[in-house]
Parts: structure tokens; C-alpha cells; sequence
């Protein structure tokens, strides 16, 4: 990981994708992708999918844990 990759100090890794309500600020890092800063829609019940909207395109994205996706939110939400 490049020191520019890294996400901001006051952000946590959210391991429990169930845990990060709707409208909560995150940051996603998918691989092979610059990091991105999304607001969170919808977790699924088993927490593996995360559905998020990107902030810089308006676009909707369906997150998988399973393909290494991390998504990173402020500590008191994680």
C-alpha cells in the first residue's frame, strides 16, 4: 500500500458491514482501485454485500467482501 492510499488516521476498518448505517460517510477501497469516499445505502442481512454511493459520480455500487473489498469509516461507526 502507498503512504497515499492509506486512509485518514481517524477512520477504522469496518469489519461488520451490518454495523454501518444508512447515510454513514466510508471509504471504499476495492482492488486495484484509488480509494473512494461513498455514503453507505444498504447492508444485506448476513453482512457479506454492501451497497454504497460514490460521492464524486453519483453512482450506486453493490460491494462483496469476498473480492477483498475493505470499506473504512470513522471510529465511532465501525
Amino acid at each position: 500500500m502507498k503512504p497515499s492510499d492509506a486512509p485518514p488516521a481517524d477512520m477504522v476498518q469496518a469489519t461488520n458491514w451490518l454495523g454501518l448505517a444508512a447515510g454513514a460517510p466510508v471509504l471504499v477501497r476495492r482492488p486495484g482501485r484509488v480509494p473512494a469516499p461513498a455514503t453507505v445505502e444498504l447492508a444485506t442481512p448476513d453482512g457479506k454485500i454492501l451497497w454504497v454511493r460514490y460521492w464524486t459520480s453519483a453512482e450506486r455500487a453493490m460491494l462483496h467482501k469476498a473480492d477483498g473489498t475493505q470499506v473504512w469509516c470513522g471510529a465511532n461507526l465501525g
